[in-house]
């Protein structure tokens, strides 16, 4: 497993280090405003120890895992490939179902409401590919070979619920809401799930800059498909996590729109390595101080 980075700074540091001959020790800068590399590397330690002398960069991470490391995981994480994109019109309607649900949950940084439908205009997926519903929910459309393919495999823990057309009140054909309510309890929150903070209660929470971490025993209860017990998309929603037989049935079929993501589990080598990495790259932000990470300082404890 590594941590994959992208860093974003000014026009101006960028310049001040391409002079230098830094920037090559991440293989240069993107229209003179973001590299990618990283982490374990020492190559990018040493960049952004040059760096913090002249600026800052912002930096967003995300995980990468090897096929091995996807295909041992018990648990897994949905990460979507595809979106399908939602009118004003769509959002509009989707927006006051969603405010007229109650909050799940008495913990004001961990509730969550759970979208119970989903109204769309159009909807253009090839027929083995799941989507996204905007760039705000987690909430997915899955053309009607997911759910042939799902219910004939007895997978526990989902519904199929229909799509409204917000253009003509009619329900699409072979279109459907994929939903559960299975939650899970709360995640782990490590290293790498630093507290939002802000003056909006809406916006408060823990980020999941790694992966989903769960013990044993939250994970010896859960479905096929469940839902994190706490908000994680947009502030508001919960995300998905699926058993590795879900992965499997996906592959098999060779269905389309979703990565996987492992889940991990404290006291395990997996685990303990992820908490490895993470705390490296934190003690280098510490070193560094000026830099941050998704606008946020990270370094310190």
């Amino acid at each position: 497993m590594k941590i994959v980075l992208r860093g974003m700074g000014s026009n101006r540091l960028s310049r001040e280090l391409e002079k230098t001959g830094a920037t090559e020790l991440v293989g240069g800068m993107h229209n003179d405003l973001f590299f990618d590399s990283f982490w374990p590397n020492p190559y990018l330690a040493e960049f952004l120890r040059k760096a913090a002398r002249r600026g800052s960069f912002n930096l967003n991470p995300c995980m990468e895992f090897s096929p091995a490391e996807i295909e041992q995981a018990s648990f897994l994480r949905l990460r979507p490939r595809k979106a399908v994109e939602d009118s004003n019109a769509d959002y509009e309607r989707m927006r006051s179902d969603i405010d007229a649900l109650p909050w799940i949950g008495n913990d004001p940084k961990r509730r969550f409401r759970l979208p119970e439908r989903i109204s769309l205009s159009n909807i253009r997926l090839k027929p083995n590919q799941a989507a996204v519903v905007g760039q705000w929910t987690a909430e997915y459309v899955v053309p009607g070979v997911f759910r042939r393919v799902f219910e004939n495999a007895q997978l526990s823990g989902i519904e199929f619920r229909p799509i409204c057309n917000t253009r003509t009140g009619a329900q699409f054909d072979d279109y459907f809401h994929l939903f559960s309510d299975h939650t899970l309890g709360f995640r782990e929150l490590d290293v790498a799930s630093p507290e939002l903070r802000s003056p909006r209660p809406e916006e408060q929470g823990f980020d999941i800059m790694g992966c989903c971490c769960y013990d044993t025993s939250t994970l010896e209860k859960a479905l096929d498909f469940n839902r994190t017990g706490e908000c994680s998309v947009s502030f508001e929603f919960p995300d998905w996590i699926v058993s590795s037989s879900v992965r499997e049935v996906f592959e098999e079929h060779t269905l389309k729109g979703w990565a996987f993501e492992p889940v991990l589990e404290p006291g395990t080598p997996p685990y303990e390595g992820y908490n490895e990495l993470w705390s490296s790259l934190r003690q280098l932000l510490a070193e560094c101080k000026k830099h941050t990470v998704r606008g946020r300082f990270f370094g310190a404890a």
